[in-house]
C-alpha cells in the first residue's frame, strides 16, 4: 500500500468502471467477465471429481497458519493502521444505521440472551456467546449493503464483502478476551489480509452460484479467532481446515429477492469462530484448506487463478477492503446511480419532464440479478437493493439514494414506479465500456450522461479521505436518530487511537450504548 490515502482505494469511478463493469482495468478476468474458465486445467466440475490426499505439512495453508500465529503488531505500520481505522469507523456507522434495517431487530433477538456471558449483541443491550454475537452484529453491519468493500491486491481488483465479518468477529472476540487495542488491530489486520488474498487469488465465478462474501470471510474469521484464542500453528491450520468444511452461501437469494444474503455475512463469522474453538479443543480438519484436491479452490471456485497472491510479501504488504460506498445499494448499481445524479444536476430536469429513460450497460450485466424486474416479495429491501431500474429512478426522482428510500412509503411512491415503468435496459454497442444513462425529455430533447470504462489502478487515483468516511458515519448516526452527538464524537475519537485501548471490552460497551433498535422495529 502506497499511502494512507491511496491505500484506501480506487475511487468510485475507478472501481465501477473496472471490476464491476468489466472495463479494461487490471482485474481478474474470471471475476470481471464472469468467465467459466478454470485456470488449473479442465472444468471446475472435473476438478471436484478428483479427490486425493492433501500435503502432510499443510502446503500453503500451513505457511499462512504460521504467519497468522507469528505476526506481530510492530509489522502494522502507520499507513496500514490508518486504513484499518477507516474501515472500523465505516462498519460501526453501518451497524448504527443498520438498526433501522429490515428484520434486524428480529434477527438479533434470536441470539441475544442476557444470561449468557460472552459478547454484546449490538442493538439489544444483551449478550450471547461470542460466535452468535458476531453473527448478529455482522448481519447488522450489512443491513443496507452500505459497508466498505472491494479489494485491490497487486494488479487484481475484485468486488468483495468481508469487513462486516472480520470487524464484528474481531470486536466480539476482543471484548470476550479483554484484549488491548494492539491485539485487536493485529488480529483484524490478519483477517482482512487473508480474506483479500484468498479472493484475489481465486477464479471465483458468480455463475457457479456461490456468494464470495461468506466464502472468503469464514477462514478470515477463523484466523482472527486463532489469534484471540491463542492457537498455535498446528491448531490454526486445523481451524482453517474445519472452516473450509463449514462454508456456505449461494447467490440464489439475490435472484429471488430474499434476505438470506445478509445472514450469510453472519454465518461466516459464527462458523469461523466455532472452527477455532473446535481446533483449540483438539478437533482436526483437512490438511491444506486452500489447495487440497477437494479443498476450497477446487470445490467453490473454478480454480486458484493466482496462487502467488496468497503469500507474496506476506507480513510486509497488507490488504483490506478499499471502496467506501457512497450509496446503500449493490455496487453494480453505482455507475448508474452516479450517472443519473450527474445528469439531473447538469440538466436540472424535473421528473415530470421525463418521457423515458434508457440505461445502456455491458451485455453481461443484462444477465445479472440487478437486471431482473422489481417484484413483490418477503424482503422488499432485497428486491430494491439489487435492482438497476429502482436505483436509477430513485436517483433521477430524488437526486440521491439513501437508506430512507427503502422505507415502505418511499418504495410505494407512484411517481417512482411510473418512472421505473418508463425505464429500459439496453446493451452498450460492441466495444464500449461503462454505463450510459439517456433521458428523453417530453419536449423531445435527449440528455445523456456517460461513465466510460477507463483503466484505473488504486495507486493512480485519489482514495477516500478520512473526512469523507467520518461524514458517512455522521450520516448513519443521523439516520438512526437515537444516538447523542456526544456519544458519536466519543466513538470517532476512540477509533482514531484504537491501538491505545487498554481493554477493548470498554470500547465495545460504548458501541453497545450507541447502537439501539428503534421501537417498533
Amino acid at each position: 500500500m502506497k499511502s494512507a490515502k491511496s491505500a484506501l482505494a480506487v475511487n468510485r469511478r475507478g472501481f465501477v468502471t473496472g471490476a464491476v463493469l468489466g472495463a479494461s482495468a487490471p482485474a481478474l478476468p474470471a471475476m470481471a467477465q464472469f468467465s467459466t474458465q478454470n485456470t488449473n486445467g479442465g472444468s471446475a466440475i472435473k476438478a471436484r471429481q478428483a479427490p486425493g490426499v492433501g500435503p502432510e505439512d499443510g502446503g500453503v495453508t500451513g505457511l499462512l497458519s504460521s504467519h497468522i500465529v507469528r505476526v506481530d503488531y510492530t509489522q502494522i505500520d502507520a499507513k496500514i493502521l490508518a486504513s484499518l481505522k477507516l474501515r472500523l469507523l465505516d462498519l460501526i456507522g453501518c451497524a448504527i444505521g443498520g438498526t433501522r434495517g429490515e428484520g434486524m431487530a428480529a434477527l438479533a433477538a434470536t441470539v441475544a440472551d442476557s444470561g449468557k456471558e460472552g459478547a454484546s449483541v449490538l442493538g439489544t443491550g444483551r449478550t450471547a456467546s461470542v460466535r452468535e454475537a458476531a453473527m448478529a452484529n455482522a448481519v447488522l453491519a450489512r443491513a443496507y449493503d452500505f459497508e466498505v468493500m472491494h479489494v485491490v491486491v497487486q494488479d487484481a481488483q475484485v468486488p468483495s464483502h468481508h469487513s462486516p465479518t472480520t470487524v464484528m468477529s474481531a470486536l466480539g472476540l476482543a471484548e470476550q478476551t479483554h484484549a488491548d487495542g494492539r491485539a485487536f488491530v493485529t488480529a483484524l489486520s490478519v483477517g482482512d489480509d487473508l480474506a483479500a488474498r484468498t479472493l484475489a487469488a481465486s477464479g471465483i465465478d458468480f455463475n457457479d452460484g456461490w456468494d464470495g462474501a461468506p466464502l472468503h470471510s469464514t477462514m478470515a474469521a477463523a484466523a482472527i479467532a486463532a489469534r484471540f484464542l491463542g492457537l498455535d500453528t498446528e491448531q490454526t491450520r486445523q481451524a482453517l481446515g474445519m472452516a473450509a468444511d463449514q462454508l456456505s452461501g449461494t447467490v440464489q437469494s439475490l435472484w429471488d429477492g430474499g434476505g438470506a444474503w445478509k445472514v450469510q455475512q453472519g454465518t461466516a463469522a459464527r462458523n469461523g469462530i466455532y472452527s477455532a474453538e473446535l481446533a483449540k479443543a483438539g478437533w482436526s480438519g483437512m490438511s491444506d484448506a486452500l489447495l487440497a484436491p477437494c479443498g476450497f479452490y477446487r470445490q467453490y471456485t473454478p480454480g486458484c487463478a493466482r496462487p502467488e497472491l496468497l503469500t507474496a510479501d506476506l507480513g510486509k504488504i497488507w490488504y483490506g477492503e478499499t471502496y467506501f460506498k457512497p450509496w446503500p445499494s449493490c455496487a453494480a448499481n453505482h455507475p448508474t446511480i452516479e450517472s443519473a445524479i450527474a445528469l439531473r444536476q447538469r440538466t436540472g430536469i424535473a421528473p415530470a419532464d421525463i418521457e423515458k429513460v434508457r440505461i445502456y450497460v455491458q451485455p453481461h450485466v443484462l444477465k445479472l440479478f440487478i437486471a431482473k424486474p422489481l417484484r413483490p416479495g418477503p424482503s422488499p429491501h432485497s428486491q430494491a437493493n439489487f435492482n438497476l431500474k429502482f436505483a436509477c429512478a430513485t436517483a433521477l426522482l430524488r437526486g440521491n439514494l439513501r437508506q430512507d428510500d427503502y422505507e415502505p412509503q418511499a418504495m410505494a411512491d407512484p411517481a417512482l414506479h411510473d418512472l421505473m415503468a418508463r425505464t429500459e435496459l439496453l446493451a452498450l454497442p460492441t466495444g464500449q465500456k461503462g454505463v450510459i444513462v439517456e433521458v428523453t425529455h417530453k419536449n423531445g430533447q435527449i440528455s445523456r450522461e456517460a461513465l466510460p470504462g477507463r483503466p484505473r489502478h488504486y495507486a493512480d487515483v485519489d482514495g477516500t479521505t478520512s473526512a469523507e468516511v467520518e461524514a458517512k458515519f455522521r450520516q448513519q448516526v443521523a439516520f438512526a436518530g437515537n444516538v447523542p452527538t456526544t456519544l458519536a464524537d466519543q466513538i470517532v475519537r476512540r477509533v482514531a487511537v484504537i491501538e491505545q485501548e487498554k481493554d477493548m471490552a470498554s470500547f465495545v460497551a460504548l458501541l453497545a450504548q450507541a447502537t439501539r433498535f428503534p421501537k417498533g422495529r
